[in-house]
């Protein structure tokens, strides 16, 4: 028995898919057909409740009307007995995202776990979906881009796909609209670059580009590649950013900043944050998307999946997206150190790096670390970024402790070919026991204090280790992010981070132990004046340095409308910034280009 899917953007202007989901040769039983939408999709650890933007549903069982029982947000039930069974509905589809389903004239996109009902008990069953081109005429030169198998498609990519099974359905999302396309082979395996949006860019750069990435990513885990092709579905959008992956394609979203400008052959910061971000999403093929936590195979789509190993999927997987930049040459030694840099600035500036362990954060991730607050940076640190810290502490430690015959591409590698080997999702302390026993050494000490606690890595060691030292200074604005040897004047902060993009100086943060929190001051304060002078955010940082010397100064602000006075302290900004420099390049060269990467 398989289960059909028909698939329309039936209303654009009301950004409305139409999905019909049939089942035949029903053996219902008892307790009758239960449908579900999933409340979270893979890969964004939060509950979404996809089920919200269901807004009609009709059902025909043997060829009549049913009328189904709602069971709890996501499910319907039917009656038992029937032999077939034919629902349609409409799902309500504008969000903006890579993450949900976005419809209307310009272009359709949507995640399956959006728009596709699946059956209890029935999603090992064999799936064929057909994908009905839009009937308004604006749409008429739509196409079609998925990774989804192709049964009968036509030219355009409208037409019936397959799949083995609900799990693989979902896991290949689809991009529709008039795209502009590039494509190129990265070892043998044919891979395409869908832009959605108007662009102006350097196509064949892009490509090249990539190809490089991918190329040194499948020689990495060694050939062949887990995937017969691939598919980059890349909305280019006003404003927004970010990336989720897939197991044969990645749904990215970027600005136009982040294409390269056509006859400009350097590496700019928006373009280097594309390249970093095809990296990261591209390293997901095999690190989650086949190696993945126990907890996740298989995966509960109606409830919240907890693991502690989101440090090492995300982290891992931040430590190696610009490293392999730097390894496959598409950076140099000072653009690589400018990003490491930047990175241990933002967690260095996480009070929540003392309150809150990695493994916590992943562990809850899905009420902390995608629901932030205005008090997160004092309470949560990122898996994501330390999560990359602790995987270059690791590489460090094997490398220092084997005179450098063991390295973290030797975990990586000696993971992927476990997995190669039995299928089986990693338990909860594998990794590091997989890494003590390609050292041959005990790890408990390094990986309790890692993992488990709160307390400061040893960064300055670990660099040290790798031919580079770190350095640190006094941020110099408001905006320093790290990474630059920056001998500018003092800079004066009020331990509080301000709204950006608006003139008023309304408060986002207040941070921990900082002169704003010691003044009562609180996020969502609006502050008008220091010393009974008007001050904006333009000027914020003068005012406060031209009264630096009276250590102390009255302002006036508001709070919920209301007029208030209090006295802030000025001081001068801690040495929280970082900056890398090279210090033994024998060791550096080690590990930026390391042979070792390539598995044996």
């Amino acid at each position: 028995m398989s289960s059909h899917y028909v698939i329309q953007a039936v209303n654009p202007q009301a950004h409305l898919y139409e999905v019909t989901f049939k089942l035949d040769d029903l053996d219902a039983g008892a307790a009758g057909v239960r449908l579900r939408l999933p409340d979270w999709i893979p890969g964004s650890y939060m509950i979404r409740d996809f089920s919200q933007h269901v807004v009609s549903l009709q059902a025909l069982g043997d060829g009549n009307e049913v009328a189904p029982v709602r069971v709890d947000k996501s499910c319907w039930e039917f009656p038992a007995g029937l032999e077939a069974l034919e629902v349609t509905y409409r799902v309500y589809a504008w969000d903006l995202s890579v993450r949900a389903a976005h419809l209307d004239l310009n272009h359709g996109f949507y995640n399956g776990t959006s728009v596709f009902l699946y059956a209890e008990g029935l999603e090992q069953n064999p799936v064929t979906v057909e994908i009905r081109p839009p009937a308004h005429p604006a749409c008429k030169s739509w196409e079609v881009a998925t990774s989804l198998s192709a049964d009968k498609t036509q030219a355009n990519g409208f037409g019936l796909y397959k799949a083995a099974n609900y799990d693989e359905l979902i896991d290949h999302p689809v991009e529709m609209g008039n795209f502009t396309r590039c494509e190129f082979e990265a070892c043998g395996v044919p891979h395409e670059v869908i832009f959605t949006g108007p662009i102006h860019t350097d196509l064949e750069r892009v490509a090249k580009d990539l190809k490089r990435i991918c190329e040194y990513q499948i020689d990495f885990f060694g050939k062949p590649a887990p995937m017969d092709r691939y598919v980059f579905l890349v909305m280019v959008v006003g404003s927004g950013y970010g990336g989720l992956e897939h197991r044969a394609s990645t749904a990215l979203m970027i600005t136009r900043e982040n294409l390269p400008i056509p006859g400009d052959d350097s590496i700019n910061d928006g373009y280097l944050s594309f390249l970093g971000l095809c990296s990261h999403e591209y390293f997901h093929t095999w690190n989650v998307k086949r190696i993945k936590p126990a907890a996740f195979t298989p995966f509960d789509l109606q409830t919240e999946n907890y693991t502690r190993l989101l440090w090492f999927f995300e982290g891992m997987t931040s430590y190696y997206d610009d490293l392999l930049l730097r390894r496959c040459g598409l950076i140099d030694d000072e653009t690589y150190f400018t990003l490491v840099a930047k990175n241990i600035t933002r967690i260095q500036r996480t009070g929540g790096r003392l309150v809150q362990t990695v493994t916590d954060s992943s562990f809850d991730a899905w009420h902390k670390f995608y629901k932030q607050n205005e008090n997160s940076p004092n309470a949560i640190v990122s898996y994501y970024g330390k999560g990359a810290l602790v995987a270059m502490c690791l590489d460090a430690t094997l490398r220092e402790r084997s005179n450098n015959k063991v390295t973290l591409d030797h975990l990586m590698q000696a993971l992927w070919k476990n997995w190669l080997n039995t299928g089986e999702g990693l338990q909860e302390k594998e990794p590091e026991s997989v890494a003590a026993e390609l050292l041959g050494e005990n790890m408990d000490e390094f990986f309790q204090h890692a993992l488990y606690s709160a307390g400061e890595l040893d960064l300055k060691s670990a660099l040290a280790t790798l031919g580079v030292e770190l350095n640190w200074r006094q941020r110099k604005s408001a905006a320093d992010a790290g990474g630059k040897n920056d001998k500018s004047g003092e800079f004066y902060w009020i331990g509080a981070n301000v709204k950006p993009g608006e003139s008023d100086v309304t408060l986002s943060h207040v941070f921990t132990g900082g002169a704003a929190e010691q003044a009562g001051l609180a996020a969502g304060d609006t502050l008008l004046a220091i010393e009974n002078l008007a001050i904006d955010s333009g000027n914020l940082a003068d005012m406060l340095k031209r009264f630096a010397t009276k250590g102390e100064v009255r302002v006036h602000y508001f709070r919920l409308g209301v007029l208030s006075t209090t006295m802030l302290s000025i001081v001068r900004a801690s040495n929280d910034t970082a900056h890398l420099t090279m210090q033994d390049e024998a060791k550096g060269m080690q590990w930026l280009a390391d042979p070792t990467s390539n598995p044996a």
